[in-house]
């Protein structure tokens, strides 16, 4: 029988004490790699009662927004064809009052959404406007917004609504339980292993300010590069909009790396590193024509390997950047050095040797350099 393996990793969620929800809970989140089976949803929430833990579970994913409309007023409109990427998330209001609060979970209730405030300002959205949204079965609905509230209740989705509603769309992804009010968190995590032997679980407690390696919700990315909209095409392949690419992505030739295509904001960046890493005597460990061949930075697409519900990749902002790839595919062995690492790190770059699947030559932006 093989042993439970636990991967406990931090959240991209920016709340110091809970990774979603209030302030007021400890909150787990606990999921399985690789899409969560209704046999541990069960589970998980059968262990969670058994030591008088609430618990709900979540679906994540991406929604396309195609306007957004106050009364007769337009107050943001997707070029025809294109739409907005939306992170969102889908949580039964009953179970969740506790966590969201009730302001949220009544507006769940009724069948509206929840923007998180990031999302709402972005777009100039407020309570009482109505947004057309794309769902999964590829039909055009329109929910009237209710509520607009802090990022961290929602877990840094940019929108939330209730389970019903979701599933009316075809929005059904189980991507989590969320456990609180639990007792000795040893003990629960012990009763979980006991039950699912042969089960890879995700156990995500509290942000960690100090893990080098958290990634940017898709909200922070969006307020601090720009929101675009997009039309899919073939496969993963994105299409975006010719303002936003003409605003922001822009071609260079950088050394050790060659001609390509990046975010703006990025490249003094990028140059800064280099020229560290030259300093170093580390450059001679970049390979230029992989990086040219399978690596790169702006590459527009959602995010490759397996079910990722739809989410745009950080390429697709033109902030994400892989060098030497073939010597450290996904979830594989990290090649990259050390050293080179390190470096990207202290430039604003989060790592991906430094996740729970290992991407050892990806390197994407998420904080400014002191």
């Amino acid at each position: 029988m093989v042993a439970l393996a636990l991967l406990v990793t931090s959240l991209s969620g920016f709340s110091p004490v809970a990774a979603i929800g209030s302030v007021d809970h400890r909150v787990l989140t606990i999921g399985e790699v690789g899409g969560m089976s209704p046999e541990v949803e069960a589970t998980i929430a059968s262990a969670a009662e058994r030591f008088g833990a609430r618990w709900a579970t979540f679906h994540r994913g991406t929604l396309r927004v195609t306007s957004v409309e106050r009364g007769d007023e337009m107050v943001q409109k997707a070029p025809s064809g294109y739409f907005y990427p939306m992170a969102t998330t889908a949580v039964d209001a009953g179970r969740v009052a506790p966590l969201l609060g009730e302001q949220a979970a009544t507006v769940l209730r009724n069948g509206g959404l929840v923007f998180g405030e990031t999302s709402a300002s972005l777009r100039g959205a407020v309570a009482g406007d109505r947004v057309t949204l794309v769902g999964w079965d590829g039909r055009t609905y329109q929910f009237d917004i209710g509520a607009v509230v802090a990022d961290e209740l929602i877990g840094w989705a940019e929108l939330a609504l209730d389970v019903k509603a979701a599933a009316q769309i075809g929005f059904e992804r189980p991507s989590f339980v969320a456990v609180w009010d639990f007792g000795p968190e040893d003990e629960l995590l012990l009763a979980m292993w006991s039950r699912l032997p042969d089960a890879l679980l995700t156990i995500d407690a509290y942000f960690d300010p100090d893990d080098p390696d958290a990634v940017l919700p898709t909200a922070l990315v969006k307020e601090r590069f720009g929101e675009f909209a997009y039309r899919p095409t073939s496969g993963d392949r994105v299409i975006l909009d010719q303002e936003w690419r003409n605003a922001n992505i822009v071609d260079v030739n950088l050394p050790y790396l060659g001609s390509f295509r990046c975010h703006k904001d990025i490249v003094p960046l990028l140059e800064g590193a280099l020229e560290e890493i030259k300093a170093e005597g580390l450059a001679w460990m970049i390979d230029r024509r992989d990086f040219q061949i399978a690596g790169g930075c702006y590459n527009a697409r959602l995010i490759r390997g397996g079910d990722k519900g739809g989410a745009v990749s950080r390429h697709t902002w033109g902030i994400a950047i892989d060098i030497n790839p073939s010597e450290n595919p996904y979830g594989g062995r990290v090649g990259m050095d050390q050293r080179i690492g390190e470096i990207f790190r202290e430039w604003g770059f989060a790592w991906g040797a430094g996740w729970r699947f290992p991407d050892g030559g990806h390197f994407e932006w998420t904080h400014e350099v002191e």
